[in-house]
């Protein structure tokens, strides 16, 4: 039941990133819209632009979390919880690199470049959890 869970899970978590990286687009090109002829933007509108980029981020590094929690349920080895456990800790340093670029946006650089790290990372976790599945069931009707 766990391996299921942590299966459906897994991919859930991918799906969610996928998602905060269109938020992310969405957000950029929201702001230069609002820049459009001339038009300014202000922190309000800014932060209408990405809030729920910001907002959906935090979902996203609960989900990576959860998926920990669930691979120690389940008893997964230590190479797979070693890298949900570098998925957790990209994730939370994904939010720390967002808090520290608004003062220092020099750091804003590695916010993205973590970003592509964190959807490698949970894909692969996703696609191989899924591979594992369909190995076990073709060897169990084998």
């Amino acid at each position: 039941m766990l391996n299921g869970l942590y299966r459906w899970w897994s991919a859930l978590v991918f799906l969610l990133v996928i998602l905060q990286v269109g938020f992310a687009g969405y957000g950029a090109f929201s702001v230069a819209h609002d820049t459009d002829n001339g038009g300014t933007v202000d922190e309000d509108s800014f932060e209408d632009s990405f809030g729920l980029h910001a907002g959906f981020g935090y979902l996203v590094v609960l989900a990576g979390l959860i998926l920990l929690a669930i691979g120690v349920a389940a008893g997964k080895g230590k190479w797979r919880l070693g890298r949900h456990g570098l998925l957790g800790l990209l994730l939370i340093v994904q939010v720390l690199l967002a808090w520290i670029a608004f003062d220092t946006p020099e750091i804003g650089f590695l916010h993205p470049v973590n970003a592509l790290v964190i959807f490698t990372l949970s894909g692969w976790i996703a696609w191989s959890q899924w591979q594992e599945s369909r190995t076990i069931g073709s060897s169990a009707t084998a």
